[in-house]
């Protein structure tokens, strides 16, 4: 499908509804002519005609085998799956130019629509073989899917435990609807074309006033029930007004408006309006740096900047500088210049040279959720996940059945209460127009074991024998499960009795940062992936005064007479220099390394330098950069405890002491330092 046709089917800005084919022409019209009108009414995107007339044609022509494949077309237009599936074989079956025949590859990619992968995948290799032809991109793309059938494999064995509920006819209508978003947890924001009639209208006559618009539906005795139109002013006469998505705060609002061009394009428009008391202000359009009046602009999601505290929003665009088809954008709002940075692709990690469609960003674990037909999966699109920022994001991750099926799956969010979510999706058992698997409609998914997690602890000043500290900061970051990269999702301050609390995802490790002005930072740990009940997890941290005195790291221990620190001895620098030193990135430390008295002066003061180099090496594997650590061995030269007892004989205990690595802040960076080398989006 060229993206044209997908803009105007898949993001919703058709009105999914074609012409039929008048039944008194078919009967008079020749052969030829059945032929040629099918063949026109596919041009003009208009599939359900050229069924009818293609049908007719082959009835009295039924070994045309070009013609059975343009049938099969017809049918992948509108999404009916089945019957492609069968007139794409027929088509392969007529045609003796087996080498140039496309066929094959869309037969296959109707069995994996409709789950039949084994099949799919031989089929798939066999076209690989055999294909001649001039599309070279068809036969790369062959070889991607018998590598995806063989990962659908692993799919279907995972176990996702959720309910799918398909809401009502006062909702779900026999067209499509779409872009599904909690208001709260019993208010549903979503965008439809309102008809009971199964009627049939071309997309590009702009005379109707049939458009689609936002509409709310409320939850009603644990049943979704539709409500009204919503914000009428920003449903716009003979615009498609949809995809809207509020910021963080919710305090703005984010949509589309989309309408034919002067070439007969459907381009959208993405628009913001912003809270006013209880109604919204008058939109205003983003600028031509996002919205470029060449190219469509679609499907706003939107997160929070961490660095800086204005609006990420990830969109999709067919702009030329994509990597293939419909890809995902992303612009950030300057807050101090108050301008919206000019849009950088999402990168490879997420775009393919197919279609990446309907993102939505979850802030509470920092996830870009979206769909795509270019990676794999079940078939159609089907709804992947990563996690990251801007264009730095992990691998995704096909997030399973049930809520990805052989059909096309987008639209997938996350409510407020976190427990349940929506999808959109043509899979089988939704209203239909003209086959089972036409048309989009919204879903409801509800996690049958999800698992609540409250985290909570308080802040202490360590310098002050554990007074509280109000208005800390605590940082929550969330790791990556494969690279241990951190991600910040939120910044909690402590109350007046020096305590935060926040809620936590199931199945992640996390990091946390405490930090206030005039006070050395701290970080701590929480993991919750072995955790299968829900609860509340205490996590109790501690902040200091900035100190001036070295400070020792206890349980320190080196190989006898080595430099080479033990294993065990690792965890206490762990817990003391290296958490400070990560929650603190402008410090520069000190490693002091000391022994006691035994063995020459020069031969300990070369020994404590080796083992305060250990410290640093061992921090820098850490991640701690280079420049902000400095070794310095002191040898028996400080003794905090004596060697030797009044008597002259040895004394043990006073050794021991000796035997001390401290470390003592020494500086800090410049701000430019510290942000030196980062990978910035700015």
């Amino acid at each position: 499908m060229n993206v044209i046709k997908l803009i105007l089917f898949i993001c919703i800005l058709n009105l999914n509804c074609f012409g039929q084919a008048d039944s008194a022409l078919i009967k008079k019209a020749s052969a030829k002519n059945l032929k040629n009108l099918g063949k026109n009414a596919l041009q003009q995107n208009d599939p359900e005609a050229a069924i009818g007339f293609f049908e007719a044609y082959l009835k009295k022509n039924p070994n045309d085998g070009k013609i059975h494949f343009l049938l099969g077309k017809s049918f992948l237009e509108i999404r009916d799956y089945e019957r492609a599936q069968k007139s794409f074989l027929n088509a392969y079956n007529l045609t003796k130019d087996k080498d140039e025949e496309e066929a094959l590859y869309y037969h296959a990619q109707m069995q994996k629509s409709n789950g039949n992968y084994d099949s799919a995948k031989t089929n798939f290799q066999k076209f690989k073989k055999e294909y001649k032809g001039s599309e070279k991109l068809l036969k790369k793309q062959a070889q991607k899917e018998i590598a995806f059938c063989d990962s659908v494999q692993k799919i279907v064995l995972v176990e996702n435990k959720f309910i799918i509920t398909h809401l009502d006819t006062t909702i779900n209508k026999v067209n499509t609807e779409a872009a599904p978003i909690a208001i709260n947890d019993n208010t549903l924001l979503f965008t439809s074309l309102r008809t009971d009639k199964k009627e049939f209208v071309v997309e590009d006559d702009t005379t109707r006033s049939v458009v689609r618009k936002l509409y709310t539906a409320n939850k009603q005795n644990n049943e979704w029930k539709f409500n009204g139109e919503y914000a009428t002013n920003l449903n716009m006469p003979n615009f498609n007004t949809g995809n809207a998505c509020f910021s963080a705060d919710r305090k703005r609002l984010y949509f589309t408006r989309c309408k034919l061009n002067l070439k007969g394009e459907m381009i959208c428009a993405i628009y913001l309006t912003e809270k006013n008391g209880e109604t919204w202000t008058e939109p205003t359009k983003l600028p031509k740096n996002i919205n470029n009046p060449k190219y469509t602009s679609t499907m706003p999601a939107v997160t929070t900047d961490t660095k800086k505290g204005g609006d990420i929003i990830y969109f999709v665009s067919n702009r030329k500088e994509g990597k293939g088809g419909l890809d995902i954008w992303y612009t950030i709002f300057d807050k101090k210049n108050n301008v919206y940075k000019d849009p950088k692709n999402a990168g490879n990690k997420i775009n393919t040279s197919q279609n990446e469609i309907t993102p939505f960003f979850d802030n509470e674990t920092r996830v870009l959720f979206f769909s795509s037909d270019g990676l794999g999966g079940l078939g159609g699109y089907d709804i992947y996940r990563a996690i990251g920022d801007g264009k730095k994001f992990t691998g995704t991750e096909n997030i399973g059945q049930p809520l990805n099926t052989g059909a096309d799956d987008i639209y997938y969010t996350i409510s407020t209460n976190r427990e349940e979510g929506f999808l959109v999706s043509n899979r089988k058992g939704g209203n239909s127009l003209k086959n089972s698997t036409c048309c989009d409609d919204i879903y409801t998914y509800k996690h049958t074991q999800y698992i609540k997690l409250l985290l909570t602890g308080n802040v202490s000043d360590l310098s002050t024998n554990g007074e509280i500290v109000t208005e800390a900061l605590v940082q929550v970051y969330i790791k990556d499960k494969k690279t241990g990269e951190k991600y910040l999702v939120k910044t909690i301050t402590t109350d007046k009795l020096g305590k935060y609390e926040t809620s936590v995802e199931a199945g992640e490790d996390y990091f946390l940062i405490v930090k206030k002005e005039n006070y050395l930072g701290n970080s701590g740990e929480v993991s919750t992936k072995t955790i299968s009940t829900s609860q509340t997890l205490n996590k109790n941290l501690t902040i200091t005064k900035s100190l001036k005195e070295p400070i020792h790291i206890p349980n320190i221990q080196y190989e006898f007479d080595k430099s080479t620190i033990l294993e065990s001895s690792k965890i206490a620098i762990d817990t003391t220099v290296f958490s400070l030193m990560e929650a603190n990135p402008e410090i520069i430390v000190e490693i002091q390394s000391h022994t006691d008295s035994k063995g020459s002066d020069a031969y300990n003061l070369k020994l404590s330098q080796s083992r305060a180099e250990s410290v640093v090496n061992y921090l820098v594997s850490k991640g701690i950069t280079a420049n902000r650590l400095k070794a310095k061995g002191f040898g028996e030269s400080k003794p905090i405890a004596p060697n030797d007892k009044h008597d002259g004989s040895d004394n043990p205990e006073g050794r021991a002491q000796n035997r001390r690595t401290d470390f003592i802040i020494i500086g800090k960076l410049d701000f430019e330092v510290i942000n030196a080398g980062k990978n910035s989006d700015d």
